[in-house]
């Protein structure tokens, strides 16, 4: 049949031009630590291609089809889809005759589908390079959008679902409010998380992050860990999921530690000294735990919930207490 030589050499090439560009996208997106929620690639089947040359009527589909390879960049952040977009345009020859914001096609007072798609291909550079050389020319279409933009799109445009086509007017309309309002959290979302990177930002060039004016936080407490062992020159374990701080924070709080200044004032001036001799290397969760323990291991017992035992020999803690203390300390902190 008419194209099917084509449309099946053409498959061939593709199938490899999604996973490259996927694989490709990835790494970038991890080089320039950009966060993302997925990037997925499609090939099109053969039936899908037949039918768009078809429905549109191509005579040159050869030069036509740019959609057989679709990629898809899912952002959690509205801020990064533009920087994801000047990534794309970096890295990729684009095709700016076929390439569209679809949100700026909206008038000021329209909410709908938004979207940054791309018509690309690999570029000149990258096609010399010898496992790209039978992808050269080859056209793929990559669309980036966040969370809520994708939800969006998946719920008030899939073809098969019930929102999907003409509505009645009053539905449609409060369609189009509920998508505004994913609108209004998306900007909301992206501020909060400028916000947040602000306030780690302030932290961090807080005078040797202690003032009793800073409240421990996850933010400010690994921050302040992590300053620690940089000056005391005690590598630690870093975690780079802020939640893992939450119980740690909430343990603080309960111990009577509000701020990064009651902290300073409980950590042994050679605890990172005598952690080394007994070659006692933690974690941040076991050196702000010790700090405590040391100070008052007592107090901790009382008033802290934990769900944690110390199953080694706890050396550089148990060189701070008092020979009487050490039986009742191993009992009521260590396996049972």
């Amino acid at each position: 049949m008419e194209h099917d030589e084509w449309i099946d050499g053409a498959l061939l090439k593709h199938q490899r031009l999604t996973q490259s560009v996927v694989a490709i996208i990835k790494a970038l997106l991890v080089a320039k630590g950009i966060p993302y929620l997925a990037v997925d690639g499609r090939t099109k089947n053969k039936e899908g291609i037949k039918d768009k040359i078809k429905r549109k009527a191509y005579k040159s589909p050869e030069r036509q089809v740019t959609d057989i390879t679709g990629v898809r960049v899912i952002l959690y952040f509205e801020s990064d889809v533009q920087k994801v977009s000047s990534l794309l345009e970096s890295c990729f020859k684009i095709d700016k005759d076929n390439s569209l914001d679809k949100g700026s096609l909206l008038s000021v007072d329209k909410i709908g589908y938004r979207s940054v798609h791309y018509v690309c291909d690999i570029g000149v550079e990258r096609s010399k390079l010898p496992e790209f050389e039978s992808l050269a020319g080859l056209k793929f279409e990559v669309q980036v959008r966040t969370v809520l933009q994708h939800a969006w799109a998946e719920i008030a445009h899939d073809r098969n679902y019930k929102f999907s086509g003409k509505l009645p007017d009053e539905m449609a309309r409060e369609l189009y409010l509920y998508a505004g309002l994913l609108e209004v959290a998306d900007k909301g979302f992206d501020k909060l998380s400028k916000e947040i990177d602000a306030y780690g930002d302030v932290v961090k060039q807080a005078d040797e992050l202690v003032s009793d004016s800073i409240p421990v936080d996850s933010i400010s407490l690994s921050n302040y860990v992590v300053r620690w062992g940089e000056r005391n020159n005690f590598p630690l374990d870093v975690p780079t999921d802020k939640d893992n701080y939450g119980e740690l924070v909430r343990e603080l709080d309960e111990f009577g530690i509000k701020t990064l200044g009651q902290l300073e004032q409980i950590i042994p001036a050679d605890f990172s000294d005598r952690a080394k001799k007994y070659d006692d290397y933690l974690s941040i969760h076991g050196c702000v735990r010790s700090w405590m323990l040391i100070h008052d291991w007592r107090r901790f017992l009382e008033r802290v919930e934990f769900n944690w035992m110390i199953y080694s020999d706890a050396q550089t803690i148990e060189s701070y207490l008092p020979e009487e203390e050490l039986e009742e300390f191993r009992h009521s902190f260590g396996p049972k």
